[in-house]
């Protein structure tokens, strides 16, 4: 619904300026740490490497009477750091030289993920069917090395879902984002910024974000306020200029997990509160 239309107040000019910094710094700082076959300076080749090459190893397997308290966000590699300035420069400067809708939605494509251990794969399927791409969850699965600890955050072949997504469609070059246990308002933004700008460009691209739910904290909706649960999940869009968050979520009507009735296909909630329910671990944009 299209009622009218956002410029976010960035200077067209400093950020022009900006993206010309950023992009030739970051090419120059990542250009050691992106090597082999097709490896160059140029920005483009650091953001597509960046999800392939080896990380710090951060599953997903619940982590037994532990909390997020004090978690910072998982390592990343240099050559991650350098893609994600390149690409939120990019994303700047898209904003300030485009109009775009107080809210956008795509298309709804949720489905149950069929095993327990599958919201990875149901998350990956469902994001590539928004971008005209058939990829089945067992499909999806094998390619992201899931098991039934889960889908990795980042491992020694690099970052999965970025990886997946980037080999099965080619509307953006997917990166991903680390977040502390307690994200600050500037990541916030940063979220926002990320969110609106994907939403828009290149015909609609979503997000995938990797939930880390504990006792006390922020859930996803229908989510057990009492438990701690690992999730990727499905972001597809944003309401009120980006301040709400648009999801879906495989959990809904997957009969191997008992509080499923409880989670709809389709929910909001605020943009902070999702930027917390990812910190400790981060999103895929």
């Amino acid at each position: 619904m299209r009622v009218h239309w956002r410029r976010p107040e960035i200077a067209g000019a400093a950020v022009l300026s900006a993206v010309a910094v950023v992009t030739s710094a970051t090419a120059a700082s990542a250009a050691a740490s992106t090597t082999g076959p097709g490896a160059g300076r140029h920005p483009a080749g650091i953001v597509r490497r960046a999800a392939i090459e080896p990380a710090p190893l951060v599953t997903d397997a619940p982590i037994r009477g532990a909390s997020k308290v004090g978690h910072a966000a998982p390592p990343v590699t240099k050559a991650m750091a350098a893609a994600n300035r390149i690409r939120q420069a990019a994303a700047l400067h898209y904003l300030s030289t485009h109009q775009v809708p107080v809210q956008l939605l795509l298309a709804g494509t949720q489905q149950a993920q069929i095993l327990d251990y599958y919201c990875g794969p149901a998350t990956v399927s469902q994001m590539l069917a928004q971008m005209h791409v058939t990829l089945s969850q067992n499909s999806a699965a094998r390619e992201l090395g899931t098991t039934p600890s889960g889908t990795d955050w980042s491992n020694q072949h690099g970052y999965p879902v970025a990886l997946v997504l980037n080999k099965n469609q080619k509307r953006s070059t997917y990166v991903a984002v680390a977040l502390p246990w307690t994200p600050t308002s500037k990541q916030i933004k940063t979220f926002e910024t990320d969110l609106i700008a994907d939403m828009n460009r290149n015909g609609g691209v979503p997000i995938a974000g990797n939930a880390y739910e504990v006792p006390g904290g922020p859930h996803l909706v229908g989510h057990p306020p009492g438990s701690q649960i690992m999730h990727w999940f499905d972001i597809r869009g944003y309401l009120q200029n980006g301040g709400i968050t648009a999801y879906e979520d495989s959990v809904h009507g997957a009969s191997s997990i008992g509080w499923s009735n409880a989670v709809p296909a389709y929910s909001t909630l605020p943009t902070a509160t999702i930027v917390y329910i990812v910190g400790a671990r981060g999103y895929v944009w």
